[in-house]
Protein backbone atom coordinates (compact mmCIF):
# COMPACT_ATOMS: atom_id res chain seq x y z
CA UNK A 1 0.00 0.00 0.00
CA UNK A 2 2.43 2.23 0.97
CA UNK A 3 4.51 1.67 -2.53
CA UNK A 4 1.13 2.07 -4.27
CA UNK A 5 1.38 5.74 -2.51
CA UNK A 6 4.56 5.97 -3.07
CA UNK A 7 4.37 5.67 -6.79
CA UNK A 8 1.22 7.43 -7.60
CA UNK A 9 2.92 10.76 -5.30
CA UNK A 10 6.38 10.13 -8.20
CA UNK A 11 3.37 9.64 -10.95
CA UNK A 12 1.75 12.98 -10.09
CA UNK A 13 5.13 14.93 -9.84
CA UNK A 14 5.93 13.54 -13.26
CA UNK A 15 2.77 14.98 -14.94
CA UNK A 16 2.97 18.18 -13.09
CA UNK A 17 6.78 18.78 -14.56
CA UNK A 18 5.57 18.05 -17.81
CA UNK A 19 2.70 19.80 -17.68
CA UNK A 20 4.71 23.40 -16.50
CA UNK A 21 7.30 22.64 -18.70
CA UNK A 22 4.80 22.07 -21.79
CA UNK A 23 2.94 25.75 -20.55
CA UNK A 24 6.81 27.14 -20.55
CA UNK A 25 7.63 26.20 -23.60
CA UNK A 26 4.18 27.53 -25.04
CA UNK A 27 4.93 30.91 -23.64
CA UNK A 28 8.53 30.87 -24.61
CA UNK A 29 7.23 30.33 -28.37
CA UNK A 30 4.13 32.83 -28.43
CA UNK A 31 6.75 35.13 -27.05
CA UNK A 32 9.26 34.59 -29.57
CA UNK A 33 6.37 35.37 -32.09
CA UNK A 34 5.01 38.36 -30.54
CA UNK A 35 8.48 39.58 -30.86
CA UNK A 36 9.79 38.78 -34.10
CA UNK A 37 10.65 41.77 -36.41
CA UNK A 38 9.05 40.46 -39.76
CA UNK A 39 6.13 41.93 -41.44
CA UNK A 40 3.49 41.39 -44.30
CA UNK A 41 4.19 44.31 -46.49
CA UNK A 42 0.71 44.35 -48.23
CA UNK A 43 0.80 48.33 -48.98
CA UNK A 44 3.78 50.28 -48.99
CA UNK A 45 3.58 54.33 -48.54
CA UNK A 46 6.21 56.12 -50.80
CA UNK A 47 6.76 59.64 -49.19
CA UNK A 48 8.52 62.05 -51.35
CA UNK A 49 9.82 65.54 -49.99
CA UNK A 50 9.19 67.36 -53.45
CA UNK A 51 8.03 66.31 -56.44
CA UNK A 52 11.35 65.93 -58.52
CA UNK A 53 12.39 63.51 -61.40
CA UNK A 54 14.66 62.28 -59.35
CA UNK A 55 12.65 61.00 -56.34
CA UNK A 56 10.42 59.54 -58.90
CA UNK A 57 12.95 58.11 -60.92
CA UNK A 58 14.18 56.35 -57.10
CA UNK A 59 10.53 54.96 -56.10
CA UNK A 60 10.66 53.54 -59.93
CA UNK A 61 13.70 51.69 -59.79
CA UNK A 62 12.88 50.21 -56.03
CA UNK A 63 9.25 49.09 -57.26
CA UNK A 64 10.67 47.75 -61.12
CA UNK A 65 13.12 45.74 -58.72
CA UNK A 66 10.82 43.62 -56.97
CA UNK A 67 9.63 41.45 -59.35
CA UNK A 68 7.58 38.53 -58.18
CA UNK A 69 8.20 39.22 -54.40
CA UNK A 70 5.96 42.47 -54.40
CA UNK A 71 3.80 44.40 -52.34
CA UNK A 72 0.01 43.99 -53.31
CA UNK A 73 -0.13 47.64 -53.50
CA UNK A 74 1.96 50.83 -52.99
CA UNK A 75 1.41 54.89 -53.45
CA UNK A 76 2.94 57.71 -53.59
CA UNK A 77 2.38 61.01 -52.08
CA UNK A 78 4.45 64.60 -51.86
CA UNK A 79 4.89 66.05 -48.57
CA UNK A 80 3.03 68.76 -48.90
CA UNK A 81 -0.74 66.61 -49.88
CA UNK A 82 -1.47 65.94 -46.07
CA UNK A 83 -4.86 65.67 -47.00
CA UNK A 84 -4.85 62.14 -47.80
CA UNK A 85 -2.00 60.93 -45.43
CA UNK A 86 -4.10 59.84 -42.57
CA UNK A 87 -5.89 57.80 -44.70
CA UNK A 88 -2.97 56.57 -46.74
CA UNK A 89 -1.25 55.88 -43.28
CA UNK A 90 -3.77 53.93 -42.30
CA UNK A 91 -3.81 51.39 -44.87
CA UNK A 92 0.29 51.21 -45.43
CA UNK A 93 2.39 48.28 -43.85
CA UNK A 94 5.09 50.29 -44.67
CA UNK A 95 6.21 53.89 -44.72
CA UNK A 96 9.00 55.22 -47.20
CA UNK A 97 10.26 58.46 -46.97
CA UNK A 98 12.59 60.56 -49.34
CA UNK A 99 14.59 63.60 -47.85
CA UNK A 100 14.41 65.42 -44.68
CA UNK A 101 11.48 67.53 -44.94
CA UNK A 102 9.41 64.02 -45.83
CA UNK A 103 11.10 62.60 -43.15
CA UNK A 104 9.88 65.44 -40.62
CA UNK A 105 6.70 65.30 -41.00
CA UNK A 106 6.45 61.41 -40.31
CA UNK A 107 9.03 61.21 -37.23
CA UNK A 108 6.69 63.87 -35.76
CA UNK A 109 3.81 61.46 -35.95
CA UNK A 110 5.52 58.10 -34.32
CA UNK A 111 3.61 55.91 -36.51
CA UNK A 112 3.52 52.38 -34.74
CA UNK A 113 4.23 51.46 -39.01
CA UNK A 114 7.98 50.56 -39.55
CA UNK A 115 9.05 53.70 -41.27
CA UNK A 116 12.84 53.83 -43.78
CA UNK A 117 13.92 57.15 -44.22
CA UNK A 118 16.09 57.82 -46.72
CA UNK A 119 17.63 60.93 -48.85
CA UNK A 120 18.48 61.78 -45.56
CA UNK A 121 22.54 62.65 -43.72
CA UNK A 122 23.64 61.40 -40.41
CA UNK A 123 23.15 64.80 -38.71
CA UNK A 124 19.76 65.43 -40.35
CA UNK A 125 18.49 62.50 -38.72
CA UNK A 126 20.08 62.59 -35.56
CA UNK A 127 18.38 65.91 -35.03
CA UNK A 128 14.87 64.79 -36.41
CA UNK A 129 15.25 61.93 -33.45
CA UNK A 130 16.66 64.32 -30.47
CA UNK A 131 13.17 66.52 -31.54
CA UNK A 132 10.69 63.65 -31.57
CA UNK A 133 12.06 60.82 -29.75
CA UNK A 134 14.93 61.78 -27.62
CA UNK A 135 17.77 60.32 -29.08
CA UNK A 136 18.70 57.89 -32.60
CA UNK A 137 18.57 54.49 -30.59
CA UNK A 138 15.45 55.16 -29.29
CA UNK A 139 14.18 56.28 -32.31
CA UNK A 140 15.55 52.96 -34.16
CA UNK A 141 14.24 50.53 -31.41
CA UNK A 142 10.40 51.92 -32.13
CA UNK A 143 10.75 50.83 -35.89
CA UNK A 144 13.11 53.73 -38.26
CA UNK A 145 15.49 52.88 -40.57
CA UNK A 146 17.53 55.07 -41.37
CA UNK A 147 19.87 55.00 -44.63
CA UNK A 148 22.45 57.90 -44.37
CA UNK A 149 23.20 59.63 -47.90
CA UNK A 150 26.81 60.21 -45.95
CA UNK A 151 29.34 57.88 -47.38
CA UNK A 152 31.91 57.04 -44.47
CA UNK A 153 35.18 59.27 -44.14
CA UNK A 154 37.44 55.73 -44.57
CA UNK A 155 36.26 55.42 -48.29
CA UNK A 156 37.17 59.11 -49.33
CA UNK A 157 40.69 58.52 -46.87
CA UNK A 158 41.10 55.12 -49.01
CA UNK A 159 40.62 56.92 -52.47
CA UNK A 160 42.96 59.87 -51.27
CA UNK A 161 45.30 56.84 -50.56
CA UNK A 162 44.75 55.62 -53.82
CA UNK A 163 44.89 58.70 -56.01
CA UNK A 164 47.88 60.95 -54.25
CA UNK A 165 51.84 59.59 -54.34
CA UNK A 166 53.71 59.94 -51.51
CA UNK A 167 50.64 60.80 -49.18
CA UNK A 168 51.69 62.40 -45.95
CA UNK A 169 49.63 65.48 -44.21
CA UNK A 170 45.31 65.42 -44.89
CA UNK A 171 43.56 68.18 -44.55
CA UNK A 172 39.82 67.93 -43.49
CA UNK A 173 37.40 70.42 -42.25
CA UNK A 174 34.51 70.17 -40.62
CA UNK A 175 31.70 72.41 -39.37
CA UNK A 176 29.47 73.09 -36.81
CA UNK A 177 28.03 70.13 -37.09
CA UNK A 178 30.83 67.60 -37.32
CA UNK A 179 32.41 69.20 -34.08
CA UNK A 180 32.03 66.07 -32.32
CA UNK A 181 33.27 63.57 -34.52
CA UNK A 182 36.39 65.60 -35.07
CA UNK A 183 38.61 63.19 -32.70
CA UNK A 184 37.29 60.29 -35.02
CA UNK A 185 38.18 62.05 -38.54
CA UNK A 186 41.86 62.85 -36.93
CA UNK A 187 42.06 59.10 -35.48
CA UNK A 188 41.37 57.91 -38.65
CA UNK A 189 43.76 59.88 -40.88
CA UNK A 190 46.40 58.87 -38.09
CA UNK A 191 45.63 55.17 -37.92
CA UNK A 192 47.08 55.07 -41.62
CA UNK A 193 50.47 57.01 -40.30
CA UNK A 194 49.26 59.81 -42.15
CA UNK A 195 49.06 63.49 -40.18
CA UNK A 196 46.21 65.20 -39.73
CA UNK A 197 45.54 68.89 -40.46
CA UNK A 198 42.23 69.77 -39.35
CA UNK A 199 40.82 73.49 -39.25
CA UNK A 200 36.83 73.95 -37.58
CA UNK A 201 34.89 76.51 -39.59
CA UNK A 202 33.12 79.43 -37.71
CA UNK A 203 30.49 80.40 -39.91
CA UNK A 204 30.74 84.31 -38.11
CA UNK A 205 34.73 84.48 -39.90
CA UNK A 206 35.90 84.49 -43.19
CA UNK A 207 36.18 81.14 -45.06
CA UNK A 208 39.16 81.64 -47.38
CA UNK A 209 41.15 83.13 -43.97
CA UNK A 210 40.38 80.01 -42.04
CA UNK A 211 41.01 77.53 -44.76
CA UNK A 212 44.30 78.90 -46.13
CA UNK A 213 46.93 77.89 -43.50
CA UNK A 214 45.49 74.32 -43.88
CA UNK A 215 45.66 73.96 -47.60
CA UNK A 216 49.37 75.21 -47.71
CA UNK A 217 50.41 72.58 -45.95
CA UNK A 218 48.37 69.68 -46.78
CA UNK A 219 49.35 66.64 -49.42
CA UNK A 220 45.47 66.52 -50.21
CA UNK A 221 42.15 68.03 -48.92
CA UNK A 222 38.61 66.09 -47.69
CA UNK A 223 35.68 68.43 -46.78
CA UNK A 224 33.09 67.28 -44.51
CA UNK A 225 29.48 67.74 -45.22
CA UNK A 226 27.63 69.96 -43.25
CA UNK A 227 24.77 72.64 -42.66
CA UNK A 228 23.78 73.79 -46.61
CA UNK A 229 25.07 76.85 -45.53
CA UNK A 230 28.38 75.92 -44.33
CA UNK A 231 28.46 73.47 -47.53
CA UNK A 232 27.54 76.61 -50.02
CA UNK A 233 30.24 78.91 -48.79
CA UNK A 234 33.03 76.72 -48.02
CA UNK A 235 32.49 75.37 -51.60
CA UNK A 236 34.28 77.75 -53.67
CA UNK A 237 37.23 78.91 -51.70
CA UNK A 238 38.02 75.40 -51.27
CA UNK A 239 38.28 74.79 -55.09
CA UNK A 240 39.94 77.86 -55.08
CA UNK A 241 42.72 77.05 -52.88
CA UNK A 242 42.99 73.44 -54.02
CA UNK A 243 43.81 74.46 -57.91
CA UNK A 244 45.80 77.57 -56.35
CA UNK A 245 48.15 75.22 -53.99
CA UNK A 246 47.79 72.18 -56.31
CA UNK A 247 46.31 70.28 -53.39
CA UNK A 248 43.64 67.40 -54.94
CA UNK A 249 40.30 67.62 -52.99
CA UNK A 250 38.44 64.43 -52.27
CA UNK A 251 34.33 66.06 -52.31
CA UNK A 252 30.89 64.27 -51.17
CA UNK A 253 29.30 64.87 -54.52
CA UNK A 254 29.01 64.93 -58.06
CA UNK A 255 28.78 68.41 -58.23
CA UNK A 256 31.60 68.91 -56.22
CA UNK A 257 33.69 67.11 -58.94
CA UNK A 258 31.82 68.94 -61.75
CA UNK A 259 32.88 72.07 -59.85
CA UNK A 260 36.52 71.53 -59.95
CA UNK A 261 37.52 68.97 -57.34
CA UNK A 262 39.73 65.92 -58.55
CA UNK A 263 36.84 63.18 -56.98
CA UNK A 264 34.09 62.15 -54.98
CA UNK A 265 32.41 59.10 -52.87
CA UNK A 266 28.72 59.69 -52.91
CA UNK A 267 25.73 57.47 -52.72
CA UNK A 268 23.86 57.99 -56.56
CA UNK A 269 19.98 57.50 -56.96
CA UNK A 270 20.66 54.12 -58.15
CA UNK A 271 22.92 53.36 -54.99
CA UNK A 272 19.57 54.56 -52.99
CA UNK A 273 17.08 52.85 -54.49
CA UNK A 274 18.96 49.50 -54.75
CA UNK A 275 19.82 49.68 -50.34
CA UNK A 276 16.33 50.80 -49.67
CA UNK A 277 15.03 47.94 -51.76
CA UNK A 278 16.79 45.26 -50.24
CA UNK A 279 16.15 46.95 -46.65
CA UNK A 280 12.43 46.85 -47.96
CA UNK A 281 12.81 43.31 -48.55
CA UNK A 282 14.54 41.95 -45.40
CA UNK A 283 11.52 43.39 -43.56
CA UNK A 284 9.89 40.60 -44.95
CA UNK A 285 12.33 37.88 -42.96
CA UNK A 286 12.28 36.53 -39.23
CA UNK A 287 15.71 38.15 -38.27
CA UNK A 288 15.08 41.58 -39.15
CA UNK A 289 16.56 43.79 -36.90
CA UNK A 290 16.25 47.99 -36.91
CA UNK A 291 19.21 49.38 -37.21
CA UNK A 292 21.14 52.35 -38.88
CA UNK A 293 22.03 51.92 -42.04
CA UNK A 294 25.62 53.10 -43.89
CA UNK A 295 25.70 53.53 -47.73
CA UNK A 296 26.19 49.65 -48.64
CA UNK A 297 26.76 51.23 -51.93
CA UNK A 298 28.73 54.08 -53.35
CA UNK A 299 29.68 55.61 -57.10
CA UNK A 300 33.27 57.43 -58.13
CA UNK A 301 32.88 60.30 -60.05
CA UNK A 302 36.43 61.71 -61.13
CA UNK A 303 37.91 65.19 -63.38
CA UNK A 304 40.37 64.20 -65.68
CA UNK A 305 40.65 67.43 -66.48
CA UNK A 306 41.36 68.62 -62.77
CA UNK A 307 43.79 65.06 -62.76
CA UNK A 308 46.01 66.46 -65.52
CA UNK A 309 46.58 69.53 -63.87
CA UNK A 310 47.98 67.48 -60.94
CA UNK A 311 49.95 65.52 -63.08
CA UNK A 312 48.02 62.48 -61.41
CA UNK A 313 47.14 59.12 -62.86
CA UNK A 314 43.65 57.88 -62.31
CA UNK A 315 43.90 53.72 -61.54
CA UNK A 316 42.58 51.64 -63.94
CA UNK A 317 40.53 49.61 -61.94
CA UNK A 318 38.51 52.89 -60.27
CA UNK A 319 38.14 54.58 -63.49
CA UNK A 320 35.70 51.04 -64.10
CA UNK A 321 34.12 50.85 -60.29
CA UNK A 322 30.78 49.80 -60.33
CA UNK A 323 29.57 50.25 -57.41
CA UNK A 324 31.83 47.95 -54.68
CA UNK A 325 32.89 50.04 -52.27
CA UNK A 326 36.86 48.23 -51.57
CA UNK A 327 39.14 50.81 -52.27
Amino acid sequence: MLSLKVNSRATLRARNTLYFSARWLLLVFLFACAHANSYKLNHILFILSKNSLEYQEIVNSITTSWGDNKPISYEILIQNEQAGLDKSLEKSDLVVTLGTVAADSILARKISQPVITTLITQSAFNSLSKKYYGNSSEAVSLGVNPIFLDQPFERRLKLAYRLVDQLDKVGFMVGPSGVAKQEFYASSISEKSLKPQMIVIDPDKNPIRQLDPVFKSSDVFIPIADSHFINVTTAKWILQLGYRYRVPVIGYSANYVDAGALASVYSSPEDVSKQTAELIQSLRTINHKHQIHIPKYCTIKFNKSVAWHLNLKIPDDLEKHNGRCDL
